[in-house]
C-alpha cells in the first residue's frame, strides 16, 4: 500500500507498507528515476534502515539506477518484535528471505517493466541477500554482497561457546533477553566502535538516530544470533550456494570488527561467477567509510552494474 508519490527531478520518490510473514508490516521506499534501464534492490544490515542509504542511492540514481529498498522487520518504520524499541529480534530467519521475496512479486516486479533487476546487500542483508539467491535464483541478474554476515565477529566469545549459550537461552525460555554486551540505544557518540572511519557519515546518520525514534535500533536477542547461526549455515551449504545463477561481487573490508572473512573466502570458493574485491583500509559499512575509501569503492560498484 503506497503512503507517498513525490517528483524531484527526474526521480518519482514513493513510500508505504505491505504486510511481511505473520502480518507483520513492512516499511519500502522507491526511488524511480525516469526512463532507467535497471533497478536495484537494496537489503540493509543489522540494526540499520533505509535512511541510513540516502546518499548511496542519490549517487545510484545520478547514474540512472532506479533503487527499491525496504526496513527489515524490526528495523526503521516496520514492524517491531523486540521487547523494547531499540532490540532487534526474529522468530525464524528466512522470514527475512519470504519478506523480500513478497516485497519483489508484490511492488518490485509489477514495476519492472523488462528492465534489469540487480541486488545490493550488506552485512546482515548479505547474508539474507545470499540465501535469497540460492533459493530463488531467477529473479537478479547481478548481486553485490558488501562485508556479508557469512561469519559473525563474536568478540571475546569464542564462536563455538555463543552458538551454545544462544541455543540454550533460547530452549529455557530466555531468547529475547539482550545479547551480552547489547542494550538500548545509547545517545553518545562512538564513532571507534562503528562500522565507519568517516566522522562526516556517521554523525549524519547518529543525528538522525537522535532525531527519530524508530531509527534507534541498538542490539540483538540470543534468538536473533540463534536464528543468524542458523542462515548462515545453511547459506555456505556447497549445493545451497551452487543453485545461484546471478553474477556476484562481494566486498571484504581489511578493518572489519562485525564479520570475519573465512565465511566469504568459502563461499566465494564455492559460487560461480563470483569476484572477491577487499578494501585493505576500510570497516564494516564501506559504502559510509571516508571518501578516500568511498570513491574508489563507488567506482566498482558502478563498474559492476555498469558492465
Amino acid at each position: 500500500m503506497s503512503e507517498t508519490k513525490i517528483l524531484k527531478g527526474n526521480v518519482i520518490y514513493e513510500d508505504g507498507f505491505f504486510m511481511g510473514e505473520k502480518d507483520i508490516k513492512i516499511y519500502y521506499k522507491s526511488y524511480e528515476v525516469l526512463d532507467s534501464e535497471a533497478v536495484i534492490v537494496i537489503s540493509h544490515g543489522f540494526c540499520e534502515s533505509s535512511e541510513k542509504y540516502r546518499e548511496f542511492i542519490k549517487i545510484l540514481n545520478k547514474n540512472n539506477y532506479s533503487v527499491y529498498i525496504i526496513d527489515h522487520r524490526g528495523h526503521g518504520r516496520s514492524g517491531r518484535l523486540g521487547i523494547d524499541n531499540s532490540q532487534i529480534d526474529v522468530e525464524d530467519f528466512n522470514y527475512y528471505v519470504k519478506d523480500l521475496k513478497t516485497f519483489l512479486n508484490s511492488i518490485v516486479v509489477p514495476n519492472l517493466n523488462n528492465r534489469k533487476l540487480y541486488l545490493y546487500s550488506h552485512s546482515m542483508g548479505g547474508a539474507i541477500g545470499a540465501l535469497f539467491l540460492e533459493k530463488y535464483n531467477n529473479y537478479f541478474e547481478k548481486a553485490i554482497l558488501n562485508c556479508p554476515m557469512m561469519e559473525i565477529d563474536t568478540g571475546k566469545y569464542p564462536k563455538i561457546f555463543s552458538k551454545i549459550v544462544s541455543k540454550l537461552f533460547c530452549i529455557i525460555g530466555m531468547g529475547n533477553k539482550y545479547l551480552f554486551g547489547h542494550g538500548p540505544f545509547n545517545n553518545k557518540a562512538d564513532l571507534k566502535n562503528s562500522g565507519t572511519s568517516s566522522q562526516k557519515r556517521y554523525d549524519s546518520y547518529f543525528n538522525k538516530q537522535l532525531k527519530y525514534k524508530e531509527l534507534q535500533t541498538s542490539g540483538g536477542s540470543f534468538n536473533w544470533i540463534n536464528q543468524a547461526f542458523k542462515g548462515i549455515k545453511e547459506l555456505l551449504k556447497k549445493e545451497n550456494i551452487a543453485n545461484i545463477n546471478a553474477d556476484i561481487l562481494l566486498f571484504q573490508a581489511g578493518k572489519d570488527t562485525f564479520v570475519k572473512p573465512n565465511g566469504h573466502n568459502k563461499f566465494v570458493s564455492l559460487a560461480k561467477n563470483c569476484e572477491l574485491v577487499k578494501f585493505e583500509d576500510a570497516k564494516h559499512e564501506i559504502y559510509m567509510e571516508k571518501d578516500e575509501i568511498f570513491n574508489p569503492y563507488m567506482k566498482k560498484v558502478l563498474e559492476f552494474y555498469d558492465k
